[in-house]
């Protein structure tokens, strides 16, 4: 990714000035992303097993889509406003939205119907955040309150009313307290026991507009009405890192890495800057939208980052190189498609390679390598594409052995850093059918 100039990281009291550029060439060509939602993606949240991601959208909907294709899964639909923000609850078997219409609902994904509806806020909810053991949803709205709800009686356990209007909320010292930031710029600490205020501490010149709690609750990543982006020591309720304004920019979106080692910042310009968080250093950034980016999100593994802005649609970028990682839309031209009438039991599954692969030089190049003489190839060999460093200068060549273990322990763990999405097979009988028509395919003669 290229290194940008005009990004100042203060620690503490000091600061660095980051610098550097590297070119990077990102395919455009047949570009099919998460596309369906009718309005700004307020949120993105992705599964803990990557495999699907959950939207919130302007258009009062909520969706659920497969993370390797790209695709719609289900709709949910039951808000009377804007949905604001949506979480995974059981590992990806159900979630929560609240909204503009002041809602706490609760949706089986398994067939997108709703399962109950919590007690709400009076006005807009505009967060949620779920314990790490799963059995409590917290919600904060510009009610000023925020709720606790038991997920599984699906009753109010704890009401906290915070003085402000609540624009993020979290959990913090392994559940046992509650972090909340809101319009008066401060970030407050409450007891998840009884609600009773622990400390204020740090915050914003004026309000907070986005807060992000790392998965083991450690990290608190705000953004504030002062141009700038913040990084906390939740157990030390200290100043980590500051990220100070860019002269008419403004950092609107962010997002913090599962594991909490890095952390992403999305600007109104569209740009999204990459930052590693033990050092504090700057990793990189890309160009995600012509506007704003409005919501930001990494995948389950840390490969990659999905963003969604003014053009409605989720978008999923490769961080190490800059790629743009997207499907192509099936039919979306007159190249020849013989896996869509092809009877062999391996063409149905080849349809996913087909997204992202050309078969030949001949036909406009896809996000990732074509597939001409495949078998007996080495891996990251195809002249001009532009690959990771994990296939640069790789050993393996590709082969029926070769192949169906990338496809079986899957390509993070057969080629780690690779710009492949998850796609493993599990199914032995399946994966061979794969690999016996992707040899077949690939060598027609």
């Amino acid at each position: 990714m290229r290194q940008h100039p005009n990004v100042c990281l203060r620690r503490a009291a000091r600061a660095m000035t980051l610098g550097g550029a590297m070119a990077v060439t990102i395919n455009f060509a047949l570009l099919a992303d998460m596309v369906g939602h009718g309005g700004v993606i307020r949120s993105v949240a992705i599964s803990a097993d990557g495999r699907t991601v959950l939207t919130a959208s302007f258009d009062y909907s909520a969706r659920l889509w497969q993370f390797d294709e790209q695709r719609e899964i289900v709709l949910l639909d039951g808000h009377e406003g804007p949905v604001n923000d949506a979480v995974f609850l059981d590992g990806g078997g159900r979630a929560a939205t609240v909204g503009a219409d002041g809602k706490v609902l609760l949706w089986n994904l398994a067939n997108g119907t709703l399962e109950a509806e919590l007690p709400g806020h009076d006005g807009r909810a505009m967060a949620a955040a779920v314990s790490a053991d799963g059995k409590v949803l917290l919600s904060g709205g510009w009610d000023g309150r925020v709720l606790l709800s038991d997920l599984a009686t699906h009753e109010r356990r704890l009401e906290i009313k915070t003085g402000a209007p609540v624009t993020g909320v979290g959990f913090a010292h392994g559940g046992r307290a509650i972090v909340s930031g809101g319009t008066d710029g401060a970030l407050h600490v409450w007891r998840s026991s009884d609600g009773g205020a622990v400390e204020t501490f740090g915050g914003h010149e004026l309000g907070v507009t986005k807060m992000i709690t790392s998965a083991d609750g450690r990290w608190l990543l705000s953004i504030g009405q002062d141009d700038t982006a913040r990084l906390w020591d939740l157990e030390r309720l200290s100043l980590r890192a500051e990220y100070t304004p860019i002269p008419e920019r403004n950092p609107i979106a962010a997002a913090l890495a599962p594991d909490g080692s890095s952390l992403l910042l999305a600007y109104l310009d569209g740009e999204v800057l990459h930052f590693d968080a033990a050092r504090g250093t700057f990793k990189g950034s890309f160009q995600a939208e012509d506007g704003p980016v409005w919501s930001l999100a990494y995948s389950a593994d840390g490969r990659f980052a999905l963003t969604a802005g003014a053009e409605e649609r989720v978008k999923v970028w490769h961080l190490e190189t800059g790629d743009r990682i997207s499907v192509a839309a099936e039919g979306e031209d007159a190249r020849p498609q013989p896996w869509l009438e092809s009877r062999h039991p391996g063409a149905r599954l080849f349809r996913k390679c087909a997204g992202c692969h050309a078969l030949s030089l001949d036909e406009r190049q896809r996000s990732g390598p074509h597939f001409s003489e495949l078998f007996g190839r080495r891996a990251g060999a195809v002249e001009d594409y532009h690959y990771s460093r994990a296939l640069q200068g790789s050993e393996i060549v590709w082969t029926k052995e070769s192949l169906t273990a990338l496809f079986r322990d899957g390509p993070d763990r057969y080629l780690p850093g690779t710009k492949m999405p998850v796609q493993r097979i599990s199914d032995e009988a399946e994966l061979r059918h794969l690999i016996d028509y992707l040899e077949l395919i690939t060598h027609p003669g």
